[in-house]
């Protein structure tokens, strides 16, 4: 059993603020950058997957030794270390703003990428170490909550700043520095951790203990099952992101090229529904045990995934399809909160002490490797010569989120988490 912390709930109030602004950082610089791209530098055409592979190839590469280091040492040491870090990508990126440079943008998002890949691990891993056991759903969900909540302010204020700073693009940079360092003054409020495994030695190879770890989770508690059902959730997840944006054709909801903000505020709809999902789904940890959540989270979004098939041979924009749209991105964000709320949770329950910080190493790994792997389908799927429509290509990206479920379904029956 890992040894919680005398200091645990002061130490994850300050987690929680200094992973709020990380993640409100990265997503204020990624959508500056990609605006930027979109209407300065590479008019018309689309770098949205091409800055989306820079920033995600360092969790493919690097997660494996972020879990070794996040085990080796303590946990609250790699995460003011990595809020160091930050501020120093921060100033690279001021920089990167300031010149317009694309080449210097891309190699800041790698750098970004590489920052988060070794945060992550700690992050997540460090909760058990704060908070007991029953508090992991709740805990969780304060994390999920803030991290949407980050990742809407930081896309939302993108925009308002490169209108009004598009010369003096130094000062969006400054900004994003300032909320560095008010994030590494938040680490630095954590109290002190023990090391899970001081001994493990450190091998130069960048995927770490990855594979290692693999063979070990599969080994214990079906834990490896349940890591690939939650990347399956986050291919899933890629897909709908994907087809919402798509949803702006003519057969769709036929959102012209002036009013893509319509599109935008299906995205907030969405984020907004997994902040209320993160609230409540916690308050049913003492009822339902972390398998029938997930398991409720998991029909709530494939009906959601139904009804988002309805959106052009039912329901278009003139008879209320944008309103429609609404409801089913309510449904997929709140269900979808029921899903990786205790998923996650119990990931960082399962695990033996020492295994917490590799055991979301695996995760980040093969979280990304399937969002990576969404993006390809999506792109063969949508291809001219396949032509598949963004409502059906999220609907079988559901129906493959089905057939993992009912294959790992034993193991979700056996998900729950108790006081030990």
């Amino acid at each position: 059993m890992t040894k919680v912390a005398e200091h645990g709930q002061k130490s994850f109030r300050a987690l929680v603020g200094a992973q709020f602004l990380g993640a409100f950082n990265d997503n204020l610089f990624k959508q500056l950058i990609l605006f930027l791209a979109a209407s300065y530098l590479f008019k018309g055409q689309d770098k949205q997957g091409l800055a989306f592979a820079v920033f995600s190839l360092p969790f493919v590469l690097f997660s494996g030794m972020a879990g070794d280091l996040s085990e080796k040492y303590s946990k609250r040491k790699i995460i003011v270390w990595m809020k160091v870090a930050e501020i120093v990508v921060m100033v690279l990126g001021m920089i990167a703003l300031q010149m317009k440079s694309w080449t210097l943008m891309l190699v800041v998002l790698f750098i970004m990428g590489l920052q988060s890949a070794f945060f992550g691990p700690s992050k997540y891993g460090v909760i058990p170490e704060l908070v007991p056991p029953l508090g992991l759903m709740k805990a969780n969900g304060v994390i999920a909550m803030t991290t949407f909540m980050g990742v809407l302010l930081g896309q939302a204020l993108a925009g308002p700043l490169l209108d009004k700073f598009i010369d003096q693009l130094w000062i969006t940079g400054a900004a994003c520095v300032a909320f560095s360092v008010i994030g590494l003054i938040f680490s630095l409020r954590m109290g002190e951790l023990e090391r899970q495994k001081p001994d493990l030695p450190i091998t130069p190879n960048p995927f770490g203990r990855l594979f290692e770890t693999i063979g070990h989770l599969r080994k214990q508690k079906g834990l490896m099952t349940i890591v690939v059902l939650n990347s399956f959730f986050w291919f899933d997840g890629g897909v709908i992101q994907q087809s919402i944006v798509a949803l702006g054709e003519k057969a769709y909801l036929n959102v012209p090229a002036g009013e893509k903000r319509l599109l935008s505020l299906l995205m907030v709809t969405l984020a907004l529904s997994i902040i209320i999902g993160s609230v409540i789904a916690p308050r049913f940890s003492k009822m339902l045990s972390a398998g029938k959540m997930t398991t409720i989270g998991f029909v709530g979004m494939i009906v959601g995934q139904g009804l988002m098939l309805l959106i052009g041979p039912v329901f278009q924009r003139a008879n209320g399809g944008l309103y429609f749209a609404h409801f089913v991105m309510i449904v997929i964000g709140f269900f979808g909160a029921f899903f990786v709320v205790p998923t996650q949770s119990y990931l960082q329950h399962a695990p033996e002490p020492g295994m917490k910080g590799q055991t979301f190493a695996v995760n980040n790994f093969m979280n990304f490797l399937f969002i990576f792997l969404g993006g390809v389908y999506y792109m063969i799927v949508r291809n001219p010569s396949v032509g598949m429509g963004p409502t059906l290509a999220q609907g079988l990206a559901g129906v493959f989120m089905i057939i993992a479920f009912v294959v790992c379904m034993k193991q979700v029956k056996e998900m729950d988490i108790k006081e030990e």
